[in-house]
């Protein structure tokens, strides 16, 4: 699975991961946040959830240490990460700063 995961990544220009906890209720919190970010960005990003507990290799991998983790890629390469629960605007503003 990570193999696949890292295909993926690397085929996308801007790939925006959400790492979650399937029972972490701050994850299923930013999920509608995301999808308005996607609306207002468009093809130029593509938004990906991913639970922690199916790959725990791409977590070490990536030292994710905390869900909701949000972490933008360009071509397969960290472009920034945070814990943080970030709003809509604060989202798009860190990806459009990244383009």
């Amino acid at each position: 699975m990570q193999e696949k995961f890292r295909e993926l990544l690397n085929q996308e220009d801007l790939a925006l991961v959400e790492f979650i906890n399937a029972n972490c209720e701050p994850c299923a919190m930013i999920e509608p946040t995301l999808q308005q970010v996607k609306n207002s960005i468009g093809k130029r990003l593509s938004i990906f959830i991913v639970n922690i507990n199916d790959i725990p290799s791409v977590v070490k991998e990536f030292s994710i240490s905390s869900a909701p983790m949000l972490v933008l890629f360009q071509r397969g390469e960290i472009v920034w990460k945070t814990p943080n629960i970030l709003s809509k605007q604060e989202i798009i503003e860190k990806v459009l700063n990244s383009i």
